[in-house]
């Protein structure tokens, strides 16, 4: 008769708890050399760290800056919160664009940059797509309803000037004019002056003195609209010397109504 053969549990568990005490032992030792290589980086890192704010090679040995029109280099220099030796890595860059914003409202947008022993700082002014009247004075602002004070050449650019008297007005006069300038083109030129109406509707004012009653401001009708009152423009300017106001408030009907000034006898 066969007899069964007998298992032995304890080398097995004698076996599994050595297994145990191996991996645990590589998982310390693992975590340990880890803890060491990170701490010598971090060691490492703040040395080089403190080599660089050291070094002569990280000063700022010139400020190039560059996009100027109207504001002029020395007005940012003021501005600009380091300077010729300071160390470049210890200036804050964003912080320095966002200041320099803050005060400089003709500026749509500022880039400081570091380089090799140098910062270069570019700017992009902002260019009037019309004026607007402020506390001080005529404003410029361009289509991110941003106004700014006019600087250079400014002043003597031909756009026209809103006329409105809340900020909302302003806004809905400046979507107007984006829509309108690709449209009409060179001929903003001669308008001195764009407001609202008695109910609302758009009114020009050319350098001339005629009075233009355009009508609603909606783009899908304005480039046929401006179309057919270049033509009647030509005609009336050609027929008269004088135009009182061109009415484009019935174009929708079919018709325009243009009326001369009539001089008087022996004027």
């Amino acid at each position: 008769m066969v007899k069964k053969r007998k298992y032995s549990y304890r080398r097995r568990v004698s076996v599994s708890a050595s297994g145990k005490k191996r991996k645990t032992g590589r998982f310390f030792l693992f975590t340990f050399l880890a803890a060491a290589v990170l701490a010598a980086l971090y060691l490492g890192g703040k040395t080089l760290v403190g080599y660089a704010y050291a070094s002569d090679g990280m000063t700022i040995r010139d400020i190039e800056i560059s996009g100027c029109k109207n504001v002029t280099k020395s007005e940012i220099r003021e501005l600009l919160p380091f300077k010729v030796g300071d160390n470049l890595l210890k200036i804050d860059l964003s912080e320095a664009e966002n200041e320099i914003k803050k005060v400089k409202p003709e500026l749509k947008n500022i880039s400081i940059n570091r380089r090799w022993q140098k910062v270069t700082v570019k700017l992009y002014e902002r260019t009037p797509e019309a004026f607007v009247a402020g506390k001080d004075g005529i404003l410029g602002v361009d289509f991110e309803d941003r106004p700014f004070p006019l600087r250079g050449f400014m002043s003597g650019m031909k756009v026209p000037r809103l006329n409105c008297k809340t900020d909302v007005g302003r806004g809905e006069l400046l979507n107007f004019v984006k829509a309108f300038k690709p449209v009409c083109k060179d001929f903003l030129d001669n308008i001195e002056e764009i407001k609202f109406g008695t109910y609302g509707d758009i009114v020009f004012v050319m350098h001339d003195g005629t009075v233009v009653y355009w009508g609603d401001a909606r783009k899908e009708r304005m480039e046929r609209r401006f179309d057919k009152f270049g033509k009647i423009y030509v005609d009336a300017m050609s027929k008269h010397k004088k135009v009182e106001f061109i009415d484009m408030t019935y174009y929708d009907s079919g018709r325009a109504l243009v009326k001369p000034v009539i001089e008087e006898a022996g004027a």
